[in-house]
């Protein structure tokens, strides 16, 4: 296992002011409606940046950054970057109770999001995520609901007396004159290869959500092209990147883009027929997302009448245990990478692997199954929160949870130890989803796990007890959910069963496991 080396210190704000010399008018980003050049996104996150030192921002500064997949999200992050922010990626389908979750698990201090998103007022969402905002003045706040948050600032056109409003159109008004282009400089030159560059929330195996912390050193040396690692934008191009920005693929992207100069396509919301006509329009050259969006893109309608000729792949490269992975002689996908190692993991060069039996803790020879487990530079610094010891084994290993094999130096994917649902990409704790369905009086009992699908890997399935009290109608549940789950973790399927068909274990609790195969044998004979 090896680090590998660059010539030149491996920070964000280094990279950008290599970027800004040998690609400043080249785009960087492009949307249907927007395009921003390397050249705008260093003056314009230069002058954000301005924007949030002014505000007590600093190095180490815990910054949450819910935005949809724009120029936008890239301007704050990279001006939280060339800071020595943390910025801490929110998803844009998280409603108020994961908002309020994501907040408290990050210790969130500064938010960073808009007024108003695919027709939802956050600003609502937000003022019931965080009980007693309402009555707080912007920039002030003591909340004993998120004791560490400190402001928010809102993009858009709603004003709220809570909350900043910030226009990236008009940040010349907002500029502390105190603070030069020497002075950001030396603040940009005191961020190191150590310090903590992004946090990726991704699902744990509680209700909580898990913060993945990165590196500037891990993340910038991780996508630069001599390392090899096959990042579609570490090679000049065009790339569609159908995955959002706040999932690891968004910053891998990004930075990749800053070696360089590749252009990243994106949307704020993925739509098949929108993303055809902007990948045909602006000549994309590669696809990087899950192979699911790659299906959908097949699928649509104007598919066959697209000029895609351009696209030096067919296919995107495919997630750890995504439908479409190359598969072992077993028939099963390779695991490839995961947000704990900022993605691919396949070059074993820079990491190490084993699979180790459970029970024991010792390892197993190639091709015996057990859990797969990981290290290398590219692997995670550590889950905020947590202490060493809960993330790493003495060796240095993570522990992933999942099941698998080695085969020819690749570690092949068989399923989870844990109950965590894999669907089309994103991860889904049934703990997080059973607690949120046990605060609708219609419902009694309530049991969440994965079964096996084509297109999305597994599909959030619920088996119910309902009250006597209301009747229970999945449709109705699944619509009194969307105000308060993300949509990928909403059930699809749902079972109706008596507290008295509910199995049960010797010591009493409930048997999921045999819910499970009951549910599975009820969905194969429809």
């Amino acid at each position: 296992m090896k680090v590998p080396q660059l010539d030149f210190t491996p920070t964000v704000p280094v990279l950008l002011r290599q970027a800004l010399r040998r690609y400043r008018d080249q785009y960087l980003v492009v949307t249907a409606k927007e395009r921003l050049s390397f050249g705008e996104a260093e003056a314009l996150s230069a002058k954000l940046a301005n924007v949030f030192v002014s505000a007590g921002v600093g190095k180490g500064s815990r910054v949450g950054l819910m935005l949809p997949s724009s120029p936008a999200w890239v301007i704050a992050w990279l001006a939280l970057a060339r800071i020595g922010a943390m910025s801490m990626l929110f998803s844009t389908t998280y409603r108020s109770s994961e908002i309020g979750k994501a907040l408290r698990a990050g210790d969130v201090q500064h938010l960073i999001t808009c007024d108003t998103m695919f027709g939802r007022d956050l600003g609502q969402e937000i003022e019931s995520a965080v009980p007693g905002i309402k009555t707080q003045r912007a920039g002030q706040y003591r909340l004993s609901s998120a004791p560490c948050l400190r402001q928010v600032w809102l993009m858009g056109q709603r004003r709220h007396p809570w909350a900043h409003s910030l226009d990236l159109d008009f940040l010349e008004r907002e500029l502390d004159p105190t603070i030069s282009d020497d002075f950001l400089s030396s603040l940009e030159d005191r961020v190191t290869p150590a310090d903590v560059l992004t946090v990726i929330y991704t699902s744990g195996s509680s209700a909580e959500p898990k913060a993945v912390m990165h590196t500037h050193g891990v993340a910038v040396r991780k996508v630069a092209p001599q390392v090899g690692l096959g990042l579609a934008s570490s090679k000049p191009g065009v790339v569609f990147l159908a995955m959002p920005l706040f999932w690891v693929g968004g910053p891998q992207s990004l930075l990749g883009a800053l070696h360089s100069g590749s252009t990243i396509l994106c949307q704020h919301k993925f739509d098949a027929g929108a993303a055809l006509e902007l990948i045909e329009g602006e000549r994309a050259t590669e696809i990087a997302g899950w192979a699911t969006m790659l299906e959908n893109l097949r699928s649509h309608p104007s598919y066959a009448s697209r000029d895609l000729r351009s696209i030096a792949s067919p296919q995107p490269t495919p997630q750890a245990g995504a439908p479409g992975a190359a598969l072992s002689s077993r028939g099963h996908p390779r695991n490839l990478g995961m947000t704990e190692t900022f993605g691919p993991h396949g070059d074993r060069a820079y990491f190490d692997y084993k699979v180790i039996d459970r029970a024991s803790g010792q390892s197993l020879p190639d091709g015996e199954e057990g859990e797969f487990c990981v290290r290398g530079f590219g692997l995670t610094t550590g889950i905020y929160g947590r202490e060493r010891e809960e993330v790493f084994d003495a060796d240095g290993y993570y522990h992933t949870g999942d099941r698998g094999y080695i085969e020819n130096g690749s570690i092949y994917f068989t399923g989870r130890y844990s109950e965590m649902i894999k669907t089309g990409g994103a991860n889904v704790a049934p703990l997080e989803v059973e607690a949120t369905l046990l605060t609708l009086e219609e419902i009694d009992q309530a049991y969440v796990f994965g079964l096996p699908d084509e297109a999305l890997g597994e599909v959030v399935t619920a088996v119910l007890v309902p009250t006597d009290r209301v009747p229970c109608d999945p449709r109705e549940v699944q619509e009194q959910l969307k105000d308060r789950l993300s949509a990928y973790k909403i059930p699809r399927r749902f079972h109706m069963v008596t507290a008295q068909e509910v199995p049960h274990l010797g010591s009493g609790k409930p048997d999921k496991r045999s819910l499970r195969q009951w549910a599975l044998q009820q969905r194969d004979s429809n």
